[in-house]
């Protein structure tokens, strides 16, 4: 058998310097066991869109790879939640198909573990795409949504000692659409850019963050509410902006107050071959039930056509229980093309 070295992998300032060669090289390795879950490269990443996330204070990561002949064959990562009460750590161990069954996967693991284990974190959590294997299924303790036992993931997962928490569903809107004309009701209106905040509603998009962390169903996941402040909503937008992809953002204004009470993204790289995501909708509690929801997603469709035309598809992740959310978008034409779990394991 061919012996292998697990390292920790330096994280570069910048792609043509010290580590980027090996930073480039994690990315693809990364891709391409992405792919080997979700069936194509949709959810790929370039080198350069991948970094700034590794370059977050608020949100830390370590990366540790592992070699054969000098080659990276599989990766994981240790990240933290931002928050004052955060007990848990998230652990995410990956190997390339082709090196699966030879104790490479455990040795990373163990590498990141020791982290966790060391900062005294009484929580350990991790995601994976699931396959969807044929068999006995684990449903989900939220009573929405399975995934299957015979997926090598799950088989890892289970070794471990980690229990299914949550299931997510990604959903795909194929392009282009023609979504509803967005009809506010009375009292609100639409406010729309692309790239950074407006200054003005750095303070409003910190709300809207923050309860990112505690509004959408959570299911047994241990996550703690989250602290934004303006600061911090400069920080993303600075790091997106390294990324060199288009973000644009429709949200909802509250007129009476001049306050934003509900968001939505969307991402897209520049090459139009490859699909565009969506990432945070939320609409604050205090104001649905006025078909918010729908309206600002459909504002963000018909943005996306006029500034960003011509990609494939867009993506979304869901909770299984989250029946609201699921209902606008299978309204506005997404479709279920496959599962992301969610899994704690406490110490």
């Amino acid at each position: 058998m061919e012996q292998f070295t697990i390292e920790e992998l330096p994280i570069p300032e910048a792609l043509d310097g010290a580590g980027g060669a090996d930073f480039v090289e994690m990315t693809r390795v990364r891709n391409e066991i992405e792919a080997a879950s979700v069936g194509n490269f949709d959810l790929a990443m370039t080198p350069e869109e991948l970094l700034p996330e590794y370059h977050s204070r608020y949100e830390p990561k370590r990366v540790f790879v592992a070699r054969i002949d000098g080659r990276i064959v599989g990766r994981s990562v240790h990240e933290l939640q931002s928050g004052t009460d955060v007990r848990s750590a998230w652990l995410h161990a990956e190997v390339l198909p082709d090196y699966r069954r030879r104790g490479i996967g455990t040795a990373l693991y163990r590498r990141v573990l020791e982290i966790a284990l060391a900062d005294k974190r009484s929580v350990l959590q991790g995601f994976a795409h699931h396959t969807d294997a044929p068999g006995e299924r684990i449903p989900s303790p939220t009573g929405f949504g399975s995934v299957p036992v015979h997926d090598p993931a799950t088989q890892f997962l289970l070794a471990n000692g980690y229990a299914l928490a949550q299931v997510d569903r990604m959903s795909r809107l194929p392009l282009p659409v023609d979504p509803p004309e967005p009809e506010l009701p009375a009292g609100y209106d639409l406010e729309q850019w692309i790239g950074p905040t407006p200054t003005h509603r750095l303070g409003d998009l910190a709300v809207l963050q923050q309860r990112m962390s505690t509004d959408p169903p959570l299911g047994e996941v241990d996550y703690q509410p989250e602290e934004w402040d303006e600061e911090r909503v400069r920080d993303l937008d600075k790091r997106r902006a390294a990324e060199g992809r288009h973000w644009m953002t429709s949200a909802v204004r509250h007129i009476d107050t001049d306050t934003l009470v509900g968001f939505t993204e969307l991402v897209c790289a520049h090459d139009p071959a490859m699909p565009v995501f969506n990432h945070n909708t939320l609409v604050l509690h205090e104001h649905r039930g006025h078909r918010l929801g729908m309206l600002v997603k459909a504002a963000n469709l018909r943005l996306l056509a006029k500034t960003a035309p011509g990609h494939p598809a867009i993506y979304t992740w869901n909770a299984e229980e989250n029946r609201h959310m699921l209902d606008v978008n299978e309204a506005l034409g997404f479709v279920p093309v496959g599962y992301e779990g969610s899994w704690k394991k406490v110490l």
